[in-house]
């Protein structure tokens, strides 16, 4: 059995094809030249389905330099208002409101607040709910 094989993860057809296109870059490039824009985007955006370990060292790259670019991509695409991209807002109907609820949320940069409350308390979830996303800004 192939030692490599056993080593190393099955690497996927869009991680692939952006290696290819560093392997091109890389063969044509004149001395001293700087990774395209074009290049750093796509393998930041491989880091949306792989970890950082995975696309730096899938595509040879330094893995703090590319740390730094998912981070400052991550930041660019948090709204103003503070609330994540994937905040959902939840509209309970006057027949549905629930008289418990537990809402659990995780950070980008790791934090993690879990809410547990009783509906009609005075306690404002939302509002809690919005520092908690601004206080990674």
């Amino acid at each position: 059995m192939n030692q490599q094989n056993v080593s190393s993860p099955a690497i996927s057809h869009s991680l692939e094809e952006v290696r290819d296109r560093f392997e091109l870059w890389r063969k044509t490039k004149q001395v001293g030249s700087r990774i395209p824009d074009a290049l750093w985007e796509a393998a930041v955006a491989l880091c949306q389905d792989h970890s950082v370990l995975q696309v730096s060292r899938g595509l040879r790259l330094n893995y703090n330099d590319l740390k730094h670019r998912v981070r400052a991509a991550e930041k660019i695409s948090v709204p103003e208002s503070g609330c994540c991209p994937d905040f959902v807002q939840v509209d309970f109907g006057a027949s549905t409101l629930p008289s418990e609820c537990t809402v659990e949320m995780e950070a980008p940069n790791g934090a993690k607040m879990k809410m547990y409350f009783k509906v009609g308390r005075g306690f404002d979830p939302l509002a809690l709910s919005k520092a908690f996303w601004r206080q990674g800004l």
